[in-house]
């Protein structure tokens, strides 16, 4: 007998952000916990994605979002010059005091897009307006997503007609029909 595992990762984002709720600027933190490196977002088209959101600040430490709203962003640079935003979504808050959430990205939302690699970030609005925030400890706002088709393929599979093929000896007309 053969036997199949399936395994539930969280796609988790943790991003810094340092404006307090109250849009006073935090105290500068000395850094002790870094980042070691930003995992790349895996979305797959066809189904439902959730990815799972936490804001802290520079020290990792939760961080207060109350009255923020957070805006996912998938933005297709491959021109850089011409980079443009391709997917936006409203991520939705569960805890505002220790700046959780989860953004749900559509299946058929993701066909939309042709390649494969996009980058992704998350704008937040505060009383300052639209802030940036880091996905890393070098301040980058940008973080990598692959978008595959592979996984759940969402379009029908292809009817191949192997047509049929004439003996002229026997008369016949052998019909191979459809795969």
């Amino acid at each position: 007998m053969q036997t199949l595992q399936s395994f539930y990762y969280d796609n988790n984002i943790e991003i810094q952000f340092d404006i307090q709720a109250n849009c006073l600027v935090l105290d500068q933190l000395t850094q002790r916990n870094y980042f070691v490196y930003t995992r790349t977002l895996q979305l797959y088209k066809g189904v439902t994605n959730i990815v799972k959101v936490a804001v802290k600040n520079a020290d990792q430490k939760p961080l207060d979002i109350t009255g923020s709203e957070l805006v996912f962003n998938i933005v297709d640079d491959y021109v850089f010059a011409n980079a443009n935003v391709v997917l936006s979504a409203n991520v939705t808050v569960t805890n505002a005091s220790i700046g959780t959430g989860y953004v749900a990205i559509p299946g058929l939302d993701l066909v939309q897009l042709d390649r494969e690699q996009y980058n992704y970030n998350i704008k937040i609005r505060t009383c300052w307006g639209n802030v940036a925030s880091y996905v890393d400890d070098n301040y980058g706002a940008a973080g990598q997503v692959f978008v595959s088709n592979s996984a759940y393929p969402v379009h029908p599979p292809v009817t191949l007609d192997l047509g049929t093929i004439e003996d002229p000896v026997i008369s016949a007309i052998y019909d191979f029909g459809n795969i």
